[in-house]
């Protein structure tokens, strides 16, 4: 590694590219919900299965003693 790493610094705002980074990532996770939400196997919303159900097929059960 080279210690004038730091200069790049003096190029690029380092405001400008942590904005330009949060919208990128954004609009990069919104773009791979929208994926996901338009095919059958992945659409959390209209699959027609309440979120408790979920719950209690996931949870296995615990015999008492």
């Amino acid at each position: 590694m080279s210690n004038d790493l730091w200069k790049i610094w003096l190029i690029v705002d380092p405001r400008r590219a942590l904005i330009a980074l949060f919208a990128f990532l954004t609009v990069l996770a919104l773009g791979i919900h929208m994926i996901l939400l338009s095919t059958n196997d992945f659409n959390w919303i209209e699959d027609g299965i309440p979120a408790a159900s979920v719950v209690q097929q996931v949870t296995p059960v615990v015999p008492q003693r």
